[in-house]
């Protein structure tokens, strides 16, 4: 079968599980980054 011959029906979908765990981890590491940034390295001050 030939790139012409083919319809975009023809394709399958894009998986969508593949795409939920891609939001969870940069939602996971995005918590995880504030939690750091904002609960640890800030209250602690400059480096001294």
């Amino acid at each position: 079968m030939s790139i012409e011959n083919q319809s975009p029906e023809d394709h399958e979908p894009a998986p969508v599980g593949t795409m939920v765990l891609l939001v969870l981890t940069a939602l996971g590491m995005t918590v995880a980054w504030a939690f750091l940034y904002f609960g640890i390295f800030l209250p602690r001050g400059t480096v001294s």
